[in-house]
């Protein structure tokens, strides 16, 4: 299909040792499928431009390497029909990008032309056994990471073991599609049928962090969790949200990582009410390498806010210069944080409104974060201890946006890729993708070409 575009004027617990849950049948063989070409060295200097989700541990969304203004959008390659749907923003490195689709399915696509180096079927998917949910199949949906260093690739499948979904991590040879290890686990207290699998892979102090929250509709008994898995392999150990239940992390951008090596997270609606005290829910949460908490803060209607569904983390935390993190979730209030001293309930530094609710991942360029808003991306402009809403755009909405070449692009929910000025939040230019749309949709910038789903298809775009 090609693309239409049209130019218009005018979103603490301890750290203990977890057993993996060993599956008494086999999940399907890992089905290998390469073409004469692998992928370059992804430890090559330049060669890794976007190994995490939004480019780096942070998160930021700033695009890398463009270096003119961008332009009118022109599409450059569109991909053959992948396997699945792809909720998982995708990696660049060594002249590959990473795929992983719902269908439990990797795939190395060529950065040049989408033509398929190799694929990688490492199970088979989930299509019946949870308790709620809207994903059918349900497969990889996190995005995965890479250790460029060691030319790994890191995702986490959901599948069957013994009947009944359940998780694993797997460990692939990023320029091959090798699988190097698998390692199922569960985090206890937890029914692992009702855990999802949706924030972005992380990798940080020799680990592989893997945030946990539950499915669509808040059914059953899940917990909001990090786990941390050693590289190399071996026992995984983990943290989760002193609450009953819930308190999910399930923002798409995963734990973020800050310069002195903690990990920022934010969760949702916990089972505690003001009378039973705080449960760490509806907070947003620094952790050591080792799981531990280091600083917690939450809003002083944080019991409110869980009673009514109305999750803190429906973005993730935004991490600014100068020790500072801005959060907005699905009510639409900000709040400007000190990293390292997050400040405890009601200690945020500043507060105020920033629209109706926010869902997504939040892109960040100096000062200004760009939040992806239910009714139209939202700028934000951060100044010492107090920040203020600097345009509130009519495009967008419920996105992952990126920033690059002097403008802000964002994928609607509806399909639309925008192009938005950064001074006032114009749209500039709309192209209309594919169906069916991705929650969270995401979008990614490296040199002069941006990178979108359309629906089952990865569509490169020159133009940045």
């Amino acid at each position: 299909m090609h693309l239409a575009t049209r130019l218009l004027a005018g979103a603490s617990l301890a750290f203990v040792p977890v057993i993996p849950v060993q599956p008494a049948t086999a999940a399907a063989p890992p089905a290998v499928s390469a073409t004469s070409r692998t992928c370059g060295p992804t430890s090559a200097v330049g060669e890794a431009p976007w190994p995490v989700f939004d480019g780096n541990p942070a998160h930021s969304g700033d695009g890398t390497g463009a270096t003119h203004p961008a332009g009118s959008l022109h599409q450059k390659w569109q991909s053959g029909a992948l396997d699945g749907a792809i909720y998982g923003q995708p990696l660049l490195a060594g002249g590959c990008l990473y795929v992983a689709t719902e269908n439990d399915t990797v795939y190395a696509l060529d950065a040049s032309t989408g033509a398929v180096r190799w694929q990688a079927h490492l199970a088979s998917p989930v299509t019946g056994g949870l308790p709620c949910g809207d994903i059918t199949p349900s497969g990889i949906t996190g995005a995965p990471v890479l250790d460029t260093a060691k030319d790994e690739l890191f995702v986490v499948v959901l599948t069957y073991f013994s009947g009944k979904p359940g998780h694993e991590l797997v460990a692939l040879r990023a320029s091959n599609g090798e699988v190097l290890r698998r390692q199922p686990f569960a985090v206890p207290g937890t029914d692992p049928t009702a855990q999802q699998q949706r924030s972005a892979l992380q990798l940080a102090d020799g680990n592989v962090y893997v945030a946990l929250g539950g499915l669509d509709g808040d059914c059953g008994d899940y917990l909001g969790a990090v786990m941390s898995f050693p590289e190399a392999g071996g026992s995984p150990g983990y943290w989760r949200v002193p609450t009953p239940r819930q308190a999910g992390i399930w923002e798409p951008g995963g734990p973020d990582v800050l310069p002195n090596g903690d990990l920022l997270v934010a969760d949702g609606n916990g089972a505690a009410t003001a009378q039973q005290g705080f449960d760490d829910s509806d907070a947003v949460i620094e952790l050591t390498p080792g799981l531990k908490v280091a600083s917690i803060f939450a809003p002083s209607d944080w019991a409110e806010l869980s009673a009514d569904d109305t999750d803190l983390g429906s973005t993730g935390p935004a991490v600014l210069p100068g020790g500072l993190a801005f959060q907005v979730g699905k009510g639409g209030t900000g709040y400007l944080l000190s990293t390292g001293h997050l400040g405890g309930v009601g200690g945020q530094l500043a507060e105020g409104d920033v629209c109706g609710g926010a869902w997504g991942a939040d892109a960040v360029s100096g000062e200004t974060v760009y939040v992806p808003c239910a009714g139209g991306l939202t700028a934000v402009g951060v100044s010492g201890r107090s920040f203020h809403v600097l345009w509130s755009s009519s495009g967008g909405g419920n996105g992952s946006p990126v920033v690059a070449g002097g403008r802000v692009f964002e994928q609607t929910s509806g399909g639309q890729l925008q192009a938005f000025g950064t001074a006032n939040g114009k749209v500039l230019q709309t192209v209309e993708l594919q169906s069916p749309v991705t929650h969270f949709p995401w979008l990614m910038a490296v040199g002069s070409a941006l990178y979108a789903a359309s629906g089952t298809r990865i569509v490169a775009l020159s133009g940045v």
